[in-house]
This record gives C-alpha cells, structure tokens and sequence, in this order.
C-alpha cells in the first residue's frame, strides 16, 4: 500500500488531525524533531523541507502498524529499540481507507493493511519511525 504521495500532500491530507505542539530548536539538516507534546517529548522523523521551524506549530503525526492487540492501557506513546514506538489508546474511526485516527492522548494518523475496529482500545507496534508532518503555514 502507498502511504503518501508526498510530504505535502498528506500534510494537507490529514491537516484536520494536527496536534498542537512546542519545536525545540535542532541543528539546520538534523532529520529528528524535539516535539514537546500533549504526552510528553516525542522524536519524530521530519518529513517538512529543512529548516525545521521551532516555537509552536502544528504537526500531523503518523505511524504505520507493525502489530497490534486490542487491548485497554493507558493512552500513551512510548519509545522502543530500534526505533518503534509503542502506541496504547482507541481506534476513533477510519478516515480514509487503510488509515485511522488513533487518540493515544494526541490525535495520530495511523496507517494500517488490516482493518481496525473502530472504538476498540488498542496497542500497537508502530514500525520505525514515527513521522511528523508540517504544513508551510504551520504555526499554531
């Protein structure tokens, strides 16, 4: 399955689902951002044109399921080896096919081969990396 037709393409895509969030300033070029989030500080993998900005903005968070269980956690996002993400909260509803808004304490654009039962409690296994996505005009 394609995920994207490019990075400004999903931003404007999914640009309903951004989170509110503070950049920390990165060297120009570096790929990670340092998202200061509603769940705590995230590393996502920038998929906007360098320079990153830094200050609030809004960014389109996305994660591709490598597994998961239905199965009630606290919401949450969390860092594992390798650079996985283990992201615990409930399916919302699919908003476009193969993709679904997961609240995990912050709205995330979850990509998934399988179906997900929408209002299901779910943890998933997100494949490397968690990406973000940013519009030019994302500034909160």
């Amino acid at each position: 399955m394609a995920y994207e037709e490019g990075p400004e393409a999903f931003a404007e895509r999914f640009a309903e689902y951004a989170v509110a969030v503070e950049l920390l300033p990165q060297p120009f070029g570096y790929p990670l951002l340092e998202a200061v989030t509603p769940v705590g500080v995230l590393y996502p993998f920038d998929r906007g044109a360098p320079p990153s900005p830094s200050g609030p903005v809004e960014l389109v968070l996305h994660a591709v399921v490598a597994s998961f269980r239905y199965r009630k956690q606290p919401p949450g996002v969390q860092a594992l080896a390798g650079g996985r993400h283990r992201l615990c909260g409930r399916v919302q509803r699919e908003i476009a096919p193969g993709f679904y808004l997961l609240d995990c304490g912050l709205p995330l654009v979850l990509a998934s081969d399988e179906p997900l039962e929408a209002g299901m409690a779910i943890e998933v296994t997100a494949e490397p990396p968690l990406m973000a996505f940013r519009s030019e005009g994302g500034r909160v």
